[in-house]
């Protein structure tokens, strides 16, 4: 090998292919057991991006496990005890209790995720058998018995070539790592939801003239028909919100403007239309596009590659599981890649089997109760709307279905409502009007 050539080989025992917070996750477990890691990512930095996440249970025990738990509480976020799910014209439906569920934390964090992120990367920076390399593209892959070949361009034109005893595919619902290892063909359902969501972000402005309803930092599921509005705070001034895209059909959606939409939203939360225009939410063009995917995958590995997060199993967020189930992958996965590097010179199939086994039927239930609750809470089938609007009612009456709700929410133990909870529920709601100590 000449020195020019050699100057552009590197070796590692793990390559990471995008810097998600699954693939943090993964590198903060495998950190302190001295594995050579390479995370790329083709984006220039963690920057921010004014998008809100929840940190369910799962995601705040995993921080606590990583000894990162205080780090996050003391970065810019909203604490969240319970949310509010409500109608079209703002009557409380139900409020969710997590104190109500079986997890390890009685709330979840509301926060932007590169304050996450950006805690998570600090981390890894303590340790030099970990590099977190930005402005770098995954161009190539090839496997054969010696291991894993990758190629990397950066952000000048130039190409590396790395060698890797096993490479871990974190790059997204379209994920480049899938399509070139083969494990995106006839491997399960890749596909867009029909309908995909528009978000924003607002900051509040400092001073006394603020709106109450803009001050409040309640979490706010507003549900009718056709028409979903998600409102809540990632800090004490920062303000994010989601709008259903009915078909994905922006044009269809702004025919008429910005005016009725935030006319609409200034009933549900007044001061709302007059902060928002103030910061460009008047035009179409300000609300940025959130598509939905379902990636269901029927195989998430083989010799020497191996699928995590979105790559793997991207799903519908009205379960609030993307984020955390991606540090699940990350913290299951670890200690069988650990186990599978220090067996052998090459990772196989079937040394990284038992993670796909362990985490596929949980996100596979998931994507089922994703499904049913698109199917019911994107509805505008005035029927399906009425049953949607009791069964909350009912939920909130129902102690142990609440629990059952807040539990598979939170992320440790996912505990689906059955057939009979769901009859229960909306019986419960039909024969009762109002949910009694839901409204305090």
């Amino acid at each position: 090998m000449t020195r020019e050539s050699a100057s552009k080989t590197e070796s590692f025992d793990v390559v990471i292919a995008g810097a998600g917070i699954g693939a943090l996750t993964l590198a903060c477990y495998l950190a302190p057991l001295g594995f050579r890691v390479l995370i790329l990512d083709k984006r220039p930095s963690l920057a921010p991006v004014h998008r809100g996440e929840l940190v369910q249970p799962l995601g705040l025990k995993i921080l606590e496990e990583l000894s990162l738990i205080d780090e996050l509480l003391v970065a810019p976020h909203t604490r969240y005890q319970s949310f509010d799910f409500l109608d079209a014209r703002g009557r409380l439906l139900m409020r969710s209790h997590y104190d109500r569920g079986d997890s390890s934390f009685p709330f979840a964090l509301a926060i932007e995720p590169h304050q996450m992120d950006q805690i998570l990367a600090r981390s890894l920076s303590s340790h030099p058998n970990i590099l977190l390399r930005f402005g770098s593209e995954l161009t190539g892959l090839s496997v054969d018995a010696q291991g894993v070949e990758v190629t990397a361009r950066q952000e000048n034109g130039e190409s590396t070539r790395i060698l890797a005893r096993v490479l871990v595919g974190d790059d997204g619902r379209h994920s480049r790592v899938r399509e070139l290892s083969g494990l995106g063909q006839d491997n399960g359902r890749i596909a867009p939801y029909r309908d995909s969501y528009l978000g924003g972000s607002l900051l509040l402005p400092e001073g006394d003239d603020i709106s109450p309803a803009l001050r409040d930092t309640t979490g706010r599921y507003f549900l009718g028909p056709r028409s979903i509005f998600f409102f809540f705070s990632v800090s004490d001034r920062r303000r994010f919100f989601l709008l259903l895209l009915p078909d994905s059909d922006r044009e269809k959606f702004f025919r008429e403007g910005t005016g009725p939409l935030l006319a609409r939203l200034d009933t549900l939360v007044p001061g709302f239309s007059k902060t928002a225009c103030a910061q460009g939410y008047d035009d179409p063009d300000r609300y940025h596009p959130l598509p939905v995917w379902k990636v269901d995958l029927n195989r998430w590995v083989r010799d020497g590659v191996v699928l995590m997060g979105d790559a793997a199993h991207a799903m519908n967020p009205h379960v609030a599981q993307g984020r955390n189930q991606a540090m699940e992958d990350g913290r299951v996965l670890a200690p069988i890649l650990a186990k599978a590097l220090l067996s052998g010179a090459r990772v196989t199939r079937e040394d990284l089997l038992g993670y796909e086994s362990l985490r596929r039927p949980v996100v596979r239930a998931l994507h089922r109760l994703a499904d049913e609750m698109t199917l019911v809470w994107n509805s505008g089938n005035p029927l399906i709307v009425a049953a949607r609007e009791a069964s909350f009612r009912g939920i909130g009456r129902i102690p142990s279905l609440e629990a059952k709700i807040v539990t598979t929410i939170g992320g440790e133990s996912i505990r689906p409502l059955t057939p009979l909870d769901k009859l229960r529920a909306l019986a419960g709601g039909l024969f009762h009007s109002s949910p009694p100590g839901n409204s305090s």
